[in-house]
């Protein structure tokens, strides 16, 4: 069996995501990669010393940053029939592309899979992960979103291979993009991929307050992100939102601050290794999950931590 792994060339540390991918995907047989748009090329050439890719295609369309999704969904669906699986990131990307695709093909998509029983039998987490359910499909592809997080990266253990340039992705002309606005604040790390994240939730009052969050972040050398609570008072970006409706997230450290601890919100932090929270109340229900909480004012907590470290460095 083949699978074809879909990737975003413009995701941050997209080398890193589409090597956990490949991790997931060789659980179930070969694997051929697809980038589309611009940076594909110099992707591919890195993706294709990964162990178990043995073919990596990468496209352009002319004067085009992005390819429109569904141009590439349609272009996808005429030769989907080659491969067993196709499998792209629980992201954004992934959860564009995969449904736009199943609608094509009339397959119903597993999505959020975190682990690779077989090629039929998938792991999904349900009820905002407070359960995983053991989910069996069948069909030709199987398509898949999977958490790449849950996976190790492939090792770059290949001799440099040839790429495959994919030229015949038409324009539908269904879509046209106006302008393309980056989610995060200019300057600032991505929370999906950053090995440290400090989020700031709904004890936050002011912009001033998210400020010290992001402080923070970039004295960890870390991202900021924020709960739906930050998000809906204005504070922060929908883009940074962590939780059931956002990202879902792996960090080595995660750092909540104000964050009272709500279940929609743990769905997005299980992965992280190491949990500290920052919150006035002793009791909030974060400080339960945390293995470090500090009860403290965040805008005392957060300068003095900020003085620490600089002390230190």
């Amino acid at each position: 069996m083949t699978v074809l792994v879909l990737t975003d060339p413009a995701a941050a540390q997209a080398v890193d995501q589409v090597a956990r991918l490949v991790t997931a995907a060789r659980g179930v047989g070969e694997v051929v990669t697809l980038a589309a748009g611009t940076g594909s090329r110099e992707l591919a050439k890195q993706v294709i010393r990964l162990d178990g890719v043995t073919e990596a295609w990468w496209g352009e369309q002319p004067g085009q940053e992005r390819i429109a999704m569904e141009d590439l969904a349609a272009w996808v669906a005429r030769i989907a029939g080659e491969f067993s699986h196709v499998l792209a990131a629980a992201s954004l990307f992934g959860a564009e592309f995969i449904p736009r695709l199943g609608g094509l093909l009339g397959c119903q998509p597993v999505t959020g899979v975190v682990e690779i029983r077989d090629e039929r039998h998938f792991l999904r987490p349900i009820h905002a992960g407070a359960a995983l359910a053991l989910v069996r499909t069948t069909g030709h592809p199987i398509l898949l979103t999977v958490r790449a997080e849950r996976f190790a990266p492939a090792p770059a253990a290949n001799p440099m291979g040839n790429t495959r340039q994919i030229t015949d992705i038409p324009p539908l002309g269904l879509s046209r993009r106006m302008a393309f606005l980056p989610g995060t604040r200019a300057g600032t790390a991505d929370p999906a991929t950053a090995r440290v994240v400090v989020a700031g939730g709904g004890g936050l009052e002011t912009r001033e307050d998210f400020a010290l969050v992001e402080a923070l972040a970039r004295a960890l050398g870390g991202a900021a992100g924020a709960s739906r609570a930050a998000v809906d008072k204005g504070l922060a970006p929908v883009s940074l939102q962590i939780g059931q409706t956002g990202l879902i997230i792996a960090p080595e450290v995660y750092v909540a601050v104000g964050i009272s601890g709500a279940i929609q919100h743990l769905a997005g932090i299980k992965e992280a290794k190491r949990i500290a929270a920052i919150d006035i109340d002793p009791n909030a229900p974060m400080g339960r999950m945390a293995d470090v909480f500090l009860a403290a004012d965040l805008r005392a907590a957060i300068p003095a931590l900020l003085r620490a470290l600089t002390n230190r460095t």
